[in-house]
């Protein structure tokens, strides 16, 4: 009904630098990019949490950080890019839960961002993956988007991945799973519309 207001964090001059984001266990609510800079390809990403809670932050290896949680919101997805890897985005996946929030991070190897993909469960994860990207992608995205993605399964506690049939041409721009876990759905970047992919 709109009564009852509260604040959650103060922001001061900051709230450019938050991005609301529930995680599904209702611990975080956004995530601020408020932290110190750790040299050029390093950054603090700080968990803002319902009670003021005051969580670990979670340090990524670069810039231009986009996320997802996994279904529990025990663990982040996350996508940055930095000079190692020729300012391209890459895939991290960290732990995100109360006191084991920023350990256990670990690169997935794939050049992608958090929003082509989407998670099955609390392990198996399903992402688009650019075929190639140019030097800077990372920087500007529409780099991207006429080239063909390629689609993966991929188990983030063994590191394998299997690469999936697609009979045509697709650059997702946003990946979720159904309610069924049985399909996948997308929007793409070329061609209008909402798409599905049997798992």
């Amino acid at each position: 009904d709109g009564t009852d207001v509260q604040l959650v964090e103060a922001l001061g001059n900051n709230a450019d630098k938050v991005t609301v984001d529930w995680s599904p266990n209702n611990q975080v609510v956004a995530l601020a990019q408020t932290g110190e800079a750790l040299g050029a390809n390093r950054q603090d990403i700080h968990l803002v949490g319902i009670n003021g809670e005051n969580f670990s932050p979670l340090t990524v290896e670069g810039r231009g950080f986009e996320s997802i949680w996994s279904p529990e919101g025990k663990k982040i997805l996350y996508s940055v890019y930095n000079s190692r890897n020729n300012f391209n985005p890459e895939l991290w996946i960290a732990n995100a839960e109360g006191t084991t929030a920023g350990t256990g991070r670990k690169s997935l190897g794939l050049s992608t961002w958090a929003q082509k993909c989407a998670f099955q469960s609390e392990r198996i994860l399903y992402c688009a993956v650019p075929s190639d990207l140019q030097r800077g992608t990372g920087f500007a995205p529409d780099l991207a988007n006429n080239t063909q993605d390629v689609f993966y399964r991929i188990d983030i506690e063994s590191g394998s991945r299997t690469q999936l049939t697609v009979d045509a041409f697709h650059v997702v721009q946003s990946m979720f799973l159904g309610d069924d876990g049985k399909n996948i759905y997308f929007t793409d970047k070329v061609q209008p519309g909402l798409y599905s992919l049997p798992l």
